[in-house]
């Protein structure tokens, strides 16, 4: 199990400080809007998910019919960073 000086996540965020990878991937997925049809998906697998923004993101644009998402990631913090944006995407939807 990771600890707080060997945790894959927050040398991940430290690295995303620094570049690109968010603006990147959001005009990624502006460009495929309306390019792909992913409806028929019910199910998704996304492996070393860590805080699942952008798979969230890719599911919540192009997964409309989504009925199971597994992510999977063996890094703990990770997994704390992923269940933090579930709740936070789950009080948004409920909420609205």
């Amino acid at each position: 199990m990771a600890t707080d000086h060997d945790s894959y996540y927050r040398l991940l965020l430290a690295i995303r400080e620094r570049n690109k990878y968010d603006s990147v991937f959001e005009s990624e997925v502006e460009k495929l809007s309306g390019r792909v049809d992913f409806s028929w998906v019910k199910s998704c697998v996304s492996i070393g998910t860590g805080h699942g923004k952008h798979e969230l993101l890719f599911a919540r644009r192009f997964l409309p019919n989504l009925q199971t998402f597994v992510a999977l990631d063996e890094d703990h913090e990770s997994v704390k960073a992923f269940n933090a944006s579930i709740k936070a995407i789950s009080a948004v939807l409920y909420t609205s």
